[in-house]
């Protein structure tokens, strides 16, 4: 079952924020959710719940009777949710031909599996006078697809492939990579959180063109507002707001504000920084996500 971070929070009222971030960004959408207990640490939980049952769970993740097929939708979803998710690059790197490739991604879109993040990327501008370099002509705007579910990435990152392989699953292997796992639902959760305090969003989600990545670029009515989110063990400091300057002057975006999203807070030097064009964003700020 799929529940909104508002719906996991009413079912799980016991877990801190902190907490509530990091098992929905795990079991939202596990399939035995109606069974699901929460109130020991995170480790416990994944052993007890994901790799003591990992038996039961395998049929929930059978998506197509021909084998052939099945082993093609684990390929996309492995990539998927490894891999940097843009569109055409998922199936070439996986060798499945185009042909197949979009075929099976409709399949996966009308079962309601994954979903698309449209590029905002804008087009090459041609003219006479300064054309197009040779090595951007073949350059296409990618797309990005995500899988919907936490769960389901979850799996796909970290048990399809070794079941595959006969390999034993690993709770110090999949421990010493949740950090980055998590990481992507947070920047989701932090697009969430801007929703919340300006109301006129024209655009929002992640940004990236063929030179730059970042994770929040925001356009309002009146404002552009470019973040980076953090899901890290440390606090945030004042280089990571340099580097989301730069990458943004890089990609020509002119901003207004920028926005920092931590786990873990932020340096003296970030904090004393008085500059209402720099906002900062603790864990007790995602609260708002909860309405308490």
């Amino acid at each position: 079952m799929v529940l909104t971070f508002k719906d996991f929070y009413k079912r799980f009222p016991y877990l801190d924020i902190e907490d509530l971030i990091s098992y929905y960004s795990i079991f939202d959408g596990y399939p035995l959710e109606k069974q699901l207990n929460l109130s020991k640490d995170l480790s416990t939980i994944i052993e007890k719940e994901i790799i003591e049952k990992i038996e039961t769970l395998k049929k929930y993740f059978v998506y197509d009777s021909s084998k052939e097929n099945q082993e093609l939708i684990e390929k996309i979803l492995t990539r998927l949710s490894k891999g940097d998710r843009k569109n055409y690059k998922v199936y070439t790197k996986e060798n499945i031909p185009q042909t197949k490739g979009r075929e099976l991604f409709r399949f996966l879109f009308e079962i309601g599996l994954i979903q698309k993040e449209t590029s905002r990327e804008k087009p090459l501008e041609r003219s006479q006078k300064q054309p197009i370099k040779k090595s951007l002509r073949r350059y296409k705007i990618q797309d990005k697809i995500h899988i919907k579910n936490n769960f389901t990435r979850f799996w796909f990152t970290f048990i399809a492939q070794e079941l595959k392989n006969e390999n034993k699953i690993s709770l110090t292997s999949i421990s010493q990579h949740l950090e980055k796992f998590i990481s992507l639902e947070f920047e989701k959760l932090s697009n969430q959180l801007i929703a919340k305090n300006y109301k006129d969003i024209i655009s929002s989600g992640s940004y990236w063109d063929k030179n730059i990545e970042i994770d929040l670029y925001i356009q309002t009515t009146n404002l552009k507002i470019a973040g980076e989110a953090k899901w890290k063990n440390s606090k945030i400091c004042k280089n990571v707001l340099n580097s989301l300057q730069n990458k943004c002057k890089v990609g020509n975006l002119e901003i207004d504000k920028y926005a920092l999203f931590s786990k873990s807070g932020f340096s003296k030097e970030l904090k004393s920084k008085k500059d209402e064009n720099i906002l900062l964003y603790d864990l007790k700020d995602f609260e708002k996500l909860l309405n308490i």
